[in-house]
């Protein structure tokens, strides 16, 4: 899936908010709620943590909204990172890593790469299983660009990376690729290549990960799947609680927008 960058708020509405109409700031955050509850929710793996986390999130967009640019995509999504690696790090020094048994595998038909990947339960709960085993930190900063289509120079300016955003986020792509893509191989192409039939028998995963990455027949199967970059960002958002949006909102209506809640 190719990034975009992200659109600017239409002047006038962009001009009401920050004179302090409220309905305008939350017509500017409102479309990019359930994006954000998806994000944090897949990076926490637990609704209470994440309804707090994005509280937070709000909280402080609503403080500082006039500090910042007219692309909210960016900076909203960035404050999010910033608030669920700090939320993750408190819980492990007090409670130690703690994940809810939900079910993240759905699939959004209107973003699927291929029909066919929206009848492929293994191939989407492998892309899953593998993007939650990855560090907080790394899934946070690949889920920007991968599921919620933020061009890699805001996350750049939005996160401080410089030049090395590219860098990071082309690695973790192929990393994430790869790694799913030696498993699919294994899986499903054992038995086109007697050698690597050996290794997967073996439960030899270095193996497999070398051979496949030297074997041209694997790697031509390896070309036959759905890149598992786009199957990630193709996963249906988990819906937030409708009470959560209507809190969320109420109190940027309730409270001084540029000023402390």
């Amino acid at each position: 899936m190719e990034a975009v960058a992200a659109t600017a708020a239409p002047a006038d509405v962009d001009a009401r908010a920050r004179a302090g109409d409220r309905e305008a700031f939350a017509s500017l955050y409102g479309p990019h709620f359930e994006g954000v509850y998806d994000y944090v929710l897949r990076v926490v793996g637990e609704r209470e943590l994440a309804a707090e986390v994005v509280r937070s999130t709000f909280a402080k967009v609503q403080r500082e909204f006039a500090e910042q640019g007219s692309d909210v995509a960016p900076w909203l999504f960035a404050t999010a990172r910033s608030a669920v690696l700090d939320a993750l790090r408190y819980r492990r020094d007090r409670n130690g890593d703690v994940r809810e048994a939900l079910k993240f595998t759905g699939v959004d038909g209107d973003r699927v790469p291929d029909a066919n990947v929206v009848f492929d339960r293994e191939l989407v709960e492998l892309v899953w299983d593998t993007a939650a085993a990855l560090p907080r930190d790394e899934y946070s900063l690949l889920a920007l660009h991968v599921r919620h289509d933020l061009a890699v120079d805001a996350i750049a300016e939005q996160l401080g990376l410089n030049g090395t955003a590219a860098t990071r986020l082309t690695r973790s792509r192929e990393t994430f690729d790869e790694a799913v893509l030696c498993d699919l191989v294994a899986r499903r192409g054992r038995h086109n290549c007697a050698e690597l039939d050996i290794h997967v028998r073996q439960d030899d995963r270095r193996a497999v990960t070398q051979h496949i990455q030297r074997c041209a027949q694997c790697q031509q199967s390896s070309r036959a799947f759905v890149s598992p970059t786009e199957v990630l960002g193709s996963l249906a958002r988990m819906a937030p609680a409708k009470s959560l949006r209507r809190e969320v909102f109420r109190r940027a209506r309730r409270g001084r927008l540029f000023g402390m809640l």
